[in-house]
């Protein structure tokens, strides 16, 4: 439901904007001002969201090493493979309404393109030039109205001047490319077909098109000329809404604009309202900050988390073109470290640097649950996707439970990211030192692989780095959260 809260914080946003403008924005006569803070918070209401700016606490760690390497004979077997409850029903109520929301855009954009269609049609028929407009005589259907800089008229009851007064209108609107804003909204009215903010918004941006050619065309013409123009074609009537019309707007806002004086040059300040809205939006939905609970902070005080960084120093791990897997194992522990103690929870790390450790090292420190982080490679190149190792529990029922949780949580976690594969069959195996001695439950993270190419794109890109990270983190909280249940 990710895409539900992207649009309810967009919405946020433009209520915001929005309500600023028409508060403080909206009386000024400084048109093209308006019609820049419009059409720029319009696009900022939708970018906002989507940044992501982290205020992460100073990383406290502790690490442990000594040097004693074993060797094990190693073995594997498949586990029984994790299936989610959300897999028993796999079409839910959240597809339905998303796929019925994609619905309902699709038919608001087919329907708006269909609109600039039948405008294209009729541009294709003779016109005349006029300055750098193209005029094209039309007595039936929508007239008196451009669309970029075709202009539609219908000059049977027009004299000359109003007909000269109407193409100058219309030559504001296509010198300004206001077209190109209804082009633009067309699409947000597409994305937000539910929200009637975004028609408000169309509406108010309209408003000030015509504020700004009616007040550039007055200046040229008598305004008592103009005025007596627009009360004689108010009875017109627009039927595409795409192109500018001539009489498309209630007149009594445009005629009270029309005689009003030019707001002083000292009200420009007025738009500074944008400063603190900007820093409200992006404190709200692009910083992220330690997500802290009075209950999950009571409980986390006794969890320790170990991690590991696979590898390091001489033992570079897996390396395909340059890349080690000590680097980005240690890369990663970094990030997921930072995040664990943003919320509270006690690291222990079992390397910070890049230096050499043995397994004896890794097992070393004592907690409530280690996760060693890897990456593999193959000679296949086709082979791909992150996989869980875990080692056997043994008669020790509790810990076995453990780990089916913490094989169930990752799973469920890992398995919403987009660009990774995840095999969703944990390998329980025998010899591996780490598992085998660990005290605590402890998995393996083989996080993809660098022979598979879009496995390394996505390992390397830092924004994917931090989303993988974050599923890893949430899944020890998920199972941290069930540890304290069962007691």
């Amino acid at each position: 439901m990710e895409w539900l809260y992207y649009l309810l914080k967009v919405s946020s946003c433009l209520l915001l904007f929005l309500g600023s403008y028409v508060l403080l924005l909206k009386k000024l006569s400084f048109f093209k001002a308006n019609r820049i803070y419009l059409m720029g918070t319009l696009f900022l209401s939708f970018i906002i969201p989507l940044l992501k700016f982290e205020w992460s606490q100073q990383l406290e760690t502790t690490r442990f090493f000594s040097g004693y390497d074993p060797v094990a004979q190693i073995s594997s077997k498949s586990l029984t493979p994790i299936l989610l409850n959300q897999e028993l029903n796999s079409f839910n109520i959240a597809d339905w309404l998303f796929y019925s929301y994609l619905l309902i855009m699709a038919i608001v954009l087919r329907r708006g393109f269909f609109k600039v269609y039948q405008l294209i049609r009729h541009t294709r028929t003779e016109f005349s030039r006029i300055n750098d407009l193209k005029v094209i005589d039309k007595k039936t259907g929508f007239a008196n109205c451009s669309f970029f800089n075709y202009v539609f008229i219908d000059s049977s009851n027009l004299t000359n001047e109003e007909r000269l007064i109407l193409l100058k209108h219309e030559q504001v609107h296509a010198r300004q490319f206001h077209s190109l804003d209804k082009l633009i909204l067309l699409l947000f009215k597409a994305v937000l077909w539910f929200n009637p903010l975004i028609y408000w918004y169309e509406k108010a941006v309209e408003e000030v098109h015509e504020f700004e050619a009616d007040a550039l065309t007055a200046n040229e013409f008598s305004a008592d000329s103009y005025a007596n123009l627009l009360l004689k074609m108010a009875t017109k009537t627009q039927l595409n809404p795409i192109p500018h019309s001539f009489s498309q707007h209630p007149l009594k806002d445009r005629m009270v604009m029309l005689f009003t004086n030019s707001s002083k040059t000292g009200r420009k300040w007025s738009y500074l309202i944008m400063i603190p809205s900007l820093i409200c939006l992006s404190w709200l939905f692009a910083f992220k900050v330690p997500e802290l609970s009075t209950e999950r902070s009571a409980g986390d005080r006794n969890f320790v988390l170990i991690l590991d960084a696979g590898h390091g120093g001489k033992d570079h791990g897996a390396e395909d073109q340059g890349l080690f897997e000590k680097d980005l194992t240690l890369l990663m522990q970094q990030k997921l470290s930072r995040m664990a103690k943003d919320r509270n929870l006690k690291v222990i790390t079992t390397r910070d640097m890049d230096q050499y450790l043995s397994l004896k090292d890794r097992v070393e420190p004592k907690g409530d649950l280690l996760i060693s982080l890897h990456v593999n490679q193959n000679q296949d190149a086709a082979v791909n996707g992150i996989e869980l190792l875990r080692g056997n529990a043994g008669a020790d029922t509790g810990k076995a439970e453990k780990l089916n949780q913490l094989s169930y949580q990752l799973y469920k976690n890992l398995s919403k990211l987009k660009g990774i594969a995840i095999n969703n069959t944990p390998k329980e195996v025998k010899g591996l030192y780490l598992l085998d001695k660990s005290i605590p439950p402890s998995m393996i993270l083989e996080l993809g692989y660098l022979t598979h190419q879009q496995d390394r794109d996505y390992l390397t890109n830092p924004d994917k780095q931090e989303e993988l990270v974050h599923a890893i983190l949430h899944s020890i909280l998920d199972y941290q959260q069930t540890l304290q249940k069962d007691k």
